[in-house]
């Protein structure tokens, strides 16, 4: 009898109503099967967690594994910036990988550090002996016979390219170094041999220093700074006219001339070399007169800084070109 009534029912249904009753339904069904396969698929994709940002003591093994592969971001210091960042292109454009300027996993790969990246340097006599006081007039710099480091940490951030805050950062507990202290410092062993380069790019913007081969591919990179004033920054092309290893510096008072007047200097003088020499210990000069490539007493201001004209490198990268170059060599400096 039920069966009956329901069949009564549905014969009263027009067929209109009945078909827009089922497409209706089914609609409703297809999209929920939709919904259901689309959760579906999204609970099966593997989920991609970002890559954790590199500790202080990682970007340092990146920056170590640069320097021994002389694209060297200036000191190693195990911090972010434009320094390191520029340095990672220069390597990724000499690899021929895609220049991002980023720790990919293709880069990370080929920076590996080729000895352990850490290790212990103990403070010796003859350490001690390098270490001068700090002169405050160019009178009392041009009575020395060397212008040695200024303390310890000094010494041993200049042997390991590093700042000295850094070493300082590794040696927490050592509040001033003295005879026979073990230091944690950057590893530098194991340098790949310097390469042969055909010239020199200098860029301005990037303020950096190339060794290029004859087909234009980069074989060495430096950080470098630049001169303040642009009017003083040349461009165009130039050629190594002399260099000279740890050099000595001639103070002219007539391109100093508030310090010769406060120290009532009337004629030239000549600055010792040594570390904290004017141009560090190493100089190149260029075609251009008055112009040079060389070293300098505050490694740690590089490309931070500006100088009065000239090209300024850490002092062991300079002393990585001066090994490089040679007389005549085409020095291009671009925008």
């Amino acid at each position: 009898m039920q069966c009956k009534i329901v069949a009564l029912k549905a014969s009263f249904i027009s067929p209109r109503l009945l078909s827009h009753w089922v497409a209706k339904r089914f609609r409703s069904l297809a999209c929920f099967i939709v919904f259901i396969g689309t959760i579906f698929f999204l609970s099966a994709q593997p989920t991609t967690t970002p890559p954790k940002p590199l500790t202080k003591f990682e970007r340092a093994q990146l920056q170590i594994g640069l320097e021994q592969r002389h694209f060297s971001c200036g000191f190693i210091d195990g911090r972010e910036g434009k320094r390191t960042t520029r340095a990672i292109a220069a390597f990724q454009e000499n690899q021929k990988l895609p220049i991002t300027g980023t720790l990919d996993s293709n880069t990370k790969n080929l920076l590996h550090p080729l000895s352990d990246p850490f290790t212990y340097y103990t403070i010796t006599e003859s350490d001690l002996l390098q270490i001068t006081p700090p002169l405050s007039t160019w009178i009392e710099k041009s009575q020395q016979k060397t212008l040695g480091y200024h303390s310890l940490w000094e010494l041993i951030a200049e042997r390991h390219h590093t700042a000295q805050r850094f070493i300082k950062e590794l040696n927490p507990t050592v509040k001033e170094p003295k005879l026979g202290d073990q230091l944690l410092v950057p590893n530098l062993q194991g340098f790949l041999p310097l390469p042969k380069i055909d010239s020199i790019r200098i860029s301005l913007s990037e303020t950096s220093i190339q060794g290029i081969d004859a087909t234009g591919l980069i074989l060495c990179h430096f950080a470098c700074s630049i001169a303040a004033d642009k009017q003083k920054r040349p461009t165009g092309i130039l050629t190594v006219k002399n260099f000279a290893p740890n050099p000595n510096y001639t103070f002219d008072p007539e391109l100093f001339k508030g310090a010769a007047l406060q120290e009532k200097i009337t004629k030239k003088l000549i600055i010792p070399p040594g570390p904290n020499n004017p141009v560090g210990t190493a100089w190149i000069g260029l075609s251009l007169p008055g112009y040079g490539i060389h070293g300098t007493p505050i490694p740690e201001e590089i490309s931070a800084t500006q100088s009065h004209g000239c090209f300024r490198l850490c002092n062991w990268n300079a002393e990585k070109l001066l090994k490089m170059i040679r007389i005549g060599m085409t020095v291009s400096i671009q925008e």
